[in-house]
């Protein structure tokens, strides 16, 4: 959404670059010619029918066709767009993402998602992009705890998604080679500023809000004229694009102000208190603005001598000495003349709003505080300082973050022994449609043979710390896991066998986290069936805050429930969209 807020697809596009849209709803959306309709579904309000008379009419302009006689059936359905998009996530050289969180504390960025696209655009690419507003930041990896059961409960009410991807950087030999991260403002920081409106920037997208509103039932996501459609949308765009325009002037009168959003809300935004503040904007007409620390509504008119001392009080805040008093910072503003003509770099043409030229993809990340001379505060300076001035009105002596969000919640639900831990591991496994064995350990390797060979499987793919005799007793053809393997190679391989580095009982997870037993993130990705062994009961614990303490966040993790899966409106479950349509579990101990 961050990009389509932006118009990235288009500004690429003017640039001679093609995006391709890999999310199995917005596929339809980019092959329909369309907009999205919901935060979660964005192709909600096209039906089966319509989305086969779509694949089967645009495919081949974009690539691989889809399949003669397809129906309207959500397998074959999905199968169509696993074809079409497979050959294009082998070959890209760029992948560019979002992110659900970020976490300031550890440099982190976390991916949560059910098809297994975004795994593809995060692991296969040379280069990986990401654009990311600045809300999403997280003070410390522990607020990972809360944030990970939250989202998916809110949105798709599962313990867990099937997956959710944690990267810092890079990683040698693992993924792409290149990442660059863009923070995107583009209204956040002005948002930020006002005491009642900021509330909306606490959104994590779960689009519980939507589910419940009755105006967002009948006039649809398109009458909201944004990427953020339903209440949520309601209260953000008019912040983050100003209530100038008509739709965005109308968007806070779009609620019947009954307050179901507020009651489903997961992070408490009162959004029918937003709404009336909006309303009370738009009423009183004219630009946000600040004087000293305050939000200050400012009437319709004098708008060309506004623009005018606000570009000069911008030209100011762009200099180092940006957070000192405003006498001290410019007592003489420069004519308009002598100002800057503006951000020329590649992040800050990604902070204007959609219908403005955006900037080539190579230089997305550029960024200089002097060039040919001429003063030029670095992005990193301008955000920053903006964020400084919006929360002047946050007292100095407030609690500390611990203990205004209270971290006394349980660790763990309920008393259990170690037997009814690893068995509910096993039942929540079960649950999200992995195939779970027992065994001890010296029937590991017969146990291994034969699902082999059940399977078919002619080659296996192996991590280099593997333990030989695991697979000791199978005619599989063993296949290394090297640096060099290329996508297309990993693609011709029947199975892969891995060890886990923690399983949750709570939620159903296995977490890998790149140790030599479990290899490249791309290997439990790429080949059709994964099999995963666990060690218990040392491997297992049973609740998310327990997970978190023995992971190590400098490392790329994968958190998997079950197969890549997606479900249509009427709940239809279709495993391995992009992933592996088959994972199995060995429970060892």
């Amino acid at each position: 959404m961050a990009t389509q807020e932006i118009g990235l697809n288009e500004a690429l596009e003017a640039e001679g670059i093609r995006a391709y849209e890999t999310d199995l709803a917005e596929l339809i959306v980019q092959l329909g010619k369309d907009r999205p309709s919901h935060i979660l579904v964005p192709a909600i309000h096209r039906n089966r029918g319509e989305i086969r008379d779509i694949f089967a009419r645009e495919m081949g302009e974009w690539g691989r066709p889809a399949p003669e006689g397809l129906t309207d059936t959500p397998a074959e359905l999905a199968d169509a767009a696993r074809l079409h998009l497979r050959e294009k996530f082998l070959r890209a050289k760029v992948g560019i993402s979002g992110a659900n969180f970020m976490v300031a504390e550890t440099g982190t960025l976390v991916v949560v998602e059910s098809e297994g696209n975004g795994r593809m655009c995060l692991t296969l690419p040379e280069t990986l992009i990401s654009v990311v507003g600045i809300e999403k930041i997280v003070p410390t990896w522990r607020d990972l705890e809360v944030f990970l059961q939250t989202l998916p409960r809110s949105s798709t009410a599962e313990r867990m998604n099937p997956y959710t991807s944690t990267w810092t950087g890079t990683t040698d030999g693992d993924g792409p080679s290149a990442f660059h991260l863009v923070l995107l403002d583009n209204g956040r920081t002005d948002t930020l500023a006002d005491e009642v409106g900021r509330q909306a920037l606490r959104c994590i997208r779960c689009s519980a809000c939507l589910n419940v509103c009755p105006v967002y039932e009948r006039a649809g996501g398109h009458a909201y004229g944004s990427v953020y459609p339903g209440p949520i949308g309601a209260i953000l765009s008019p912040q983050l694009r100003g209530t100038q325009s008509e739709i965005d002037a109308s968007l806070p009168y779009a609620s019947s102000l009954c307050g179901a959003c507020y009651e489903v809300c997961p992070v408490a935004i009162d959004i029918p208190e937003v709404l009336v503040h909006l309303r009370e904007r738009v009423v009183q007409g004219g630009p946000v603005t600040r004087e000293g620390n305050k939000v200050v509504l400012k009437p319709a008119k004098g708008h060309a001598a506004e623009r005018a001392a606000m570009r000069a009080a911008r030209w100011a805040f762009s200099h180092p000495g940006a957070c000192a008093p405003a006498a001290a910072r410019v007592p003489h503003p420069p004519a308009a003349s002598a100002l800057p003509a503006g951000p020329r770099q590649g992040v800050e043409r990604l902070t204007r709003p959609p219908g403005r030229a955006g900037g080539a993809l190579p230089r997305l990340v550029a960024a200089h505080t002097r060039r040919k001379g001429r003063c030029q505060v670095s992005s990193r300076e301008r955000i920053l300082g903006r964020v400084r001035r919006a929360l002047a009105d946050v007292p100095g002596d407030e609690p500390s973050y611990e203990e205004a969000v209270g971290r006394d919640y349980l660790r763990e639900h309920g008393d259990r022994s170690v037997e009814e831990t690893v068995d509910l591991l096993a039942e929540n496994l079960a649950d999200y449609r992995a195939i779970v064995h027992r065994c001890t350990a010296d029937d590991l390797a017969a146990t291994l043979a034969g699902m082999l060979a059940a399977r078919g499987a002619r080659t296996v793919l192996v991590p280099p710390g593997l333990d030989p005799g695991w697979l000791a007793t199978t005619d599989a053809e063993r296949v290394a896991d090297t640096a060099g393997s290329t996508p297309y190679e990993l693609d011709r391989v029947d199975s892969v066998v891995t060890a886990c580095a923690v399983a949750v009982a709570e939620t159903g997870t296995i977490v890998l986290d790149c140790s030599p037993d479990q290899g490249r993130r791309r290997i439990t990705l790429v080949p059709d069936h994964h099999i995963c062994v666990v060690r218990v009961p040392d491997q297992v614990v049973s609740s998310v805050p327990q997970v978190m303490e023995r992971l190590d966040p400098a490392r790329p993790l994968t958190w998997i429930s079950g197969p890549s899966a997606t479900s249509d409106i009427e709940l239809d479950r279709v495993e391995g969209v992009h992933g592996p349509r088959t994972l199995e579990v060995i429970l060892v101990g």
